[in-house]
């Protein structure tokens, strides 16, 4: 496997679990909502599925790098790594609901 297909394959790990919280975020008022009472708990819940999904994907990656052999893999997964954090700083922004 090429390193272009593993850092391809690596961030969809992260792309698309991101873009589907985050549109169950957008579009949170058209779908049913988790909790009862009155109160509708799916911004919180998604949002910090959508958070549990970054925090294990940046782990991952960060084990990743330290587990790199060569140069190339090394580069590729400090890529990686500021990819996620930039979704983790995308991800609080997305989840305005939840805070």
């Amino acid at each position: 496997m090429t390193s272009t297909n593993k850092f391809i394959l690596k961030l969809s790990f992260l792309v698309v679990p991101f873009i589907i919280f985050s549109l169950v975020l957008y579009d949170g008022a058209s779908g049913g909502s988790i909790g009862g009472g009155g109160y509708d708990l799916s911004g919180l819940v998604y949002g910090s599925m959508l958070f549990a999904v970054i925090v294990v994907w940046l782990i991952w990656m960060l084990i990743s790098y330290s587990l790199s052999k060569t140069a190339i893999d090394k580069k590729l997964h400090l890529r990686l790594l500021i990819i996620g954090l930039t979704a983790l700083i995308a991800a609080w922004f997305v989840t305005p609901k939840m805070f």
